[in-house]
């Protein structure tokens, strides 16, 4: 990968803690600690609007949701927003913690808490359909199986576990990998079993589904890996960031994870989003900046295009007052000075945790500005408008038989962090969960 960014993008004013592109690879999405969202069409380098305030808390995650955007934050709460007017569509209560992340499968959003729990919302319902306990601390991150039936969580009790939406409940814990809290998880694609996490110890971990045991680890960065993410359309590769770098690595060889590059950043990173089209990917630092930069080898007629196009967008910003935003209608709060960095976790008396430290996974921010709207909503993929999805159909599906009773049964006592899994003895084959 390069060394330099191509550009940075400065419209927030605290921590950028959420990223992620849009399924055409056009626009961007950004949420950070000043409480605000901004939406770039990433082709022509330019914000298009902004929410502010969003929540009346940090942002802890956004991501999109055909042409919606959903967000969640420290204020306890999760958010749908319509990006042709930045009014919000659902406010989604029920967790009585930070809402840490959310997942987006099949139309229905999961959220995870730092209450411990993980839910399920339908867009259109404020109440969730169902909420999933196992945990016994924080949670900090989740990620569907292609699936989109099965769903893990990483969780500040230094274990990950995996869910079945369509029953809500747990049925592996895998345990005894992680010296520290989990923070982040991701599905590699390739081998299909396989599951990766980071962690505040500082490492990235493959660990086997069937068996619910750990496969290999690596000592990937010198501070917590805050976030995993896998590359569209190319099996085994993650992306990790930690510290002020960006990693990729090639896990298809399960015994043996491989660096295939890493990019350094002139300030600490807590996010990280990757175009679906493979040619750029975008890192929010702690220094309120978002760095877009492209990759190299990929493909590199795409890469060549991409780099003029985003050349002679920058020749036209240089005749552009590029720093203006306005606003959709809503009352705006000034914001504090912007400190030198915000700590990333949650308050410890909302957690259950045992262990000395942790570091928050996602926070975003807020404030809308609309000029290109109608740009926005002609150009996105139309993929239906986000329909009421019927959970109970999903429930009358059964799963597979798993041999043996594959429930995870409660713990009493928050888990060490050298606990054995606690996986059924049988092992669970994630793959036969596969059922559209």
């Amino acid at each position: 990968m390069r060394s330099e960014p191509l550009h940075s993008f400065s419209d927030h004013v605290w921590q950028v803690s959420s990223a992620q592109f849009s399924t055409c690879s056009n626009y961007l999405v950004t949420g950070g600690w000043d409480k605000s969202v901004t939406v770039y069409e990433v082709s022509e380098l330019k914000s298009l609007f902004k929410l502010s305030p969003a929540h009346s808390q940090p942002i802890t995650c956004v991501k999109w949701i055909n042409k919606n955007i959903v967000t969640c934050s420290a204020d306890k709460t999760a958010a749908l927003w319509d990006t042709s007017n930045g009014l919000q569509l659902t406010l989604f209560t029920g967790h009585s913690g930070w809402v840490m992340s959310c997942d987006i499968t099949d139309s229905n959003i999961t959220t995870v808490s730092w209450d411990t729990t993980l839910a399920i919302w339908d867009p259109h319902r404020s109440s969730p359909l169902a909420t999933m306990a196992g945990h016994v601390a924080g949670v900090w991150d989740c990620a569907s199986f292609q699936s989109s039936q099965v769903i893990a969580s990483a969780s500040e009790d230094c274990t990950l576990r995996l869910w079945d939406r369509r029953t809500a409940t747990s049925f592996a814990t895998l345990a005894g990998g992680h010296e520290d809290s989990v923070l982040s998880v991701c599905w590699p694609a390739a081998p299909e079993f396989v599951l990766a996490s980071g962690s505040t110890d500082c490492t990235v971990l493959l660990w086997d589904t069937r068996t619910c045991k750990p496969l290999t680890k690596v000592e990937s960065h010198t501070d917590s890996v805050k976030e995993l993410v896998p590359l569209p359309h190319k099996p085994g590769v993650i992306a990790s960031i930690g510290d002020n770098t960006l990693k990729l690595w090639d896990t298809s060889d399960t015994s043996n994870i491989k660096l295939l590059g890493s990019r350094c950043f002139p300030t600490d990173l807590e996010c990280v989003a990757v175009s679906p089209d493979r040619v750029s990917h975008v890192c929010g630092g702690v220094n309120s900046t978002s760095y877009l930069s492209l990759f190299v080898g990929v493909d590199e007629e795409a890469h060549q295009r991409a780099t003029d196009r985003y050349n002679s967008a920058m020749s036209r910003l240089n005749d552009e007052d590029a720093s203006h935003l306005s606003s959709f209608s809503r009352p705006q709060t000034p914001h504090p000075p912007a400190p030198r960095y915000i700590p990333r976790e949650p308050p410890r008396g909302q957690s259950h945790a045992s262990s000395s430290h942790v570091t928050s996974s996602h926070a975003s921010s807020s404030h809308v500005t609309s000029s290109h709207v109608t740009a926005l909503e002609e150009t996105l993929p139309t993929n239906g408008n986000v329909t009421s999805s019927s959970y109970v159909t999903a429930l009358e599906e059964t799963l597979p038989t798993l041999g043996g009773d594959t429930s995870t049964p409660a713990l009493e006592t928050p888990p060490g962090c050298k606990r054995e899994s606690s996986c059924s003895d049988s092992g669970v084959d994630v793959t036969s969960l596969s059922v559209c």
